[in-house]
């Protein structure tokens, strides 16, 4: 031992140890993101889309309202709304952000989903699929009302 004998014992157990941490880490890594079970997964995005579809159906109500108000007005004689069509282009550019919406949710169900997921997720994409389609007629029909109204 006094002769040296004791350094290579150290450079073996010092290489041992060297690996053993590397194996640890690797071990590790493997358990500090499990992946989450792909049920609770789609929960979690069928939640987002059911927050995403209430918004919607909120910004439809308010299109709904200023039909509303605009026919009430026609009615009454009073004056034209949206003279300088600040109102009709924030129409077009919501029609063009659902339309935009519409794709990229359609693209993302085939890539992350591969076209397939479980009831609730295919629920909640078909309520907000349909919320989209009706606001963006609910939009179209109000601009088209305005235009009218502007000529």
């Amino acid at each position: 031992m006094a002769g040296g004998g004791g350094k290579p014992e150290t450079a073996s157990m010092s290489s041992m140890l060297a690996s053993l941490f590397v194996r640890l880490r690797a071990v590790l890594r493997v358990f500090s993101t499990p992946p989450m079970p792909r049920a609770w997964v789609e929960l979690r995005c069928a939640r987002r889309l059911d927050r995403l579809a209430g918004r919607l159906q909120r910004m439809h109500a308010r299109i709904a309202r200023m039909q509303d108000h605009l026919t009430g007005a026609a009615a009454s004689g009073g004056p034209a709304s949206d003279a300088d069509g600040a109102l009709r282009r924030m129409l077009a550019g919501l029609r063009a952000e659902l339309a935009r919406m519409r794709c990229d949710l359609a693209l993302w169900h085939v890539r992350e989903c591969r076209g397939e997921c479980g009831t609730r997720l295919a629920a909640a994409l078909a309520r907000l699929n349909r919320i989209a389609v009706d606001t963006h007629a609910a939009a179209q029909k109000l601009e088209a009302e305005l235009e009218a109204r502007a000529r």
